[in-house]
């Protein structure tokens, strides 16, 4: 087995413990976090809904708040599935297509806004190795929709 695929699966359920027990903050796009890389987890009403991975948590949970399709993807996402809307790669269905409609529209924007009320929690992660492992350790562990992996 590859040595560093080996040392970064080896350390994955200490990450995800440390995650786990991390303290949960509400403030999104704070200085404190910019250019901090790893794995983060929002929380709504004390259940995980949705982890993420990031080069710079500052920038990250910004953009999960943005009213704008492209970088708000979880709220997205979350608008998609209570409107029954699925993915679909033309332009017909589109996220460009749906962010024009106005039922749409309005609750992704909904769905933002509840964004802003989850807590997060984070653990520090350098190596794209381990978020990438952790990513996927935290969902099955949370036992979370594995449907994020199928646009990376």
């Amino acid at each position: 087995m590859n040595e560093h695929f080996a040392t970064a699966t080896a350390a994955i359920p200490a990450l995800f413990a440390e995650l786990h027990v991390s303290s949960p903050f509400p403030a999104k796009g704070v200085a404190a976090h910019l250019g901090r890389a790893g794995v983060y987890v929002f929380f709504e009403d004390s259940v995980p809904v949705h982890v993420g991975r990031t080069r710079n948590l500052q920038g990250r949970l910004r953009g999960h708040t943005a009213k704008t399709h492209y970088s708000a993807s979880f709220a997205f996402k979350r608008a998609r599935r209570l409107l029954e809307r699925t993915a679909t790669y033309t332009a017909e269905g589109s996220r460009l297509a749906l962010s024009r409609e106005d039922v749409f529209r309005a609750e992704f924007y909904r769905q933002i806004e509840l964004v802003k009320l989850m807590n997060v929690r984070f653990v520090d992660v350098a190596d794209p190795v381990a978020q990438y492992l952790l990513e996927l350790y935290a969902h099955l562990e949370y036992g979370l929709l594995l449907d994020e992996f199928d646009t990376h």
